[in-house]
């Protein structure tokens, strides 16, 4: 589904290789992921490549980027901040949870909400920032 063209996200010191002369590692379990606030205002950006080519899926700020092959879906989920006027910060249209830009073969996503959430077409946890 996926081709890799960045570093992996959220990639912590236990998937290092150990140094030669370290010893034993112990590996750590990682933590579940912090639940949002229920109150707060969620929106769905649904992504499908209905193309011949793989289409790159590049996120801002995050300088993220993933290959969609053809056929392939994912879901970009952003949360906003609970209670307040305008939940989506720094959009430059108010009130808008995305914005998008589309290049030849690239679409990049401007999520703007204090949580993001890549999932697959199943709606499993791919990415969180």
């Amino acid at each position: 589904m996926f081709r890799r063209r960045l570093g992996t996200p959220g990639a912590d010191e236990c998937d290092a290789a150990p140094a030669p002369d370290a010893g034993p590692v112990e590996r750590v379990a990682p933590m579940p992921p912090e639940p949002w606030d229920p109150a707060a205002p969620v929106a769905r950006l649904p992504i499908t490549n209905d193309g011949a080519r793989p289409l790159e899926l590049f996120i801002e700020p995050y300088c993220w980027s993933e290959w969609l092959e053809p056929g392939a879906r994912v879901t970009v989920v952003t949360v906003g901040k609970a209670g307040a006027d305008l939940p989506w910060s720094g959009t430059s249209v108010p009130d808008e949870p995305f914005e998008l830009q589309y290049l030849a073969d690239t679409l990049v996503v401007w999520p703007y909400g204090d949580l993001v959430l890549v999932l697959d077409a199943s709606g499993n946890e791919l990415y969180r920032f």
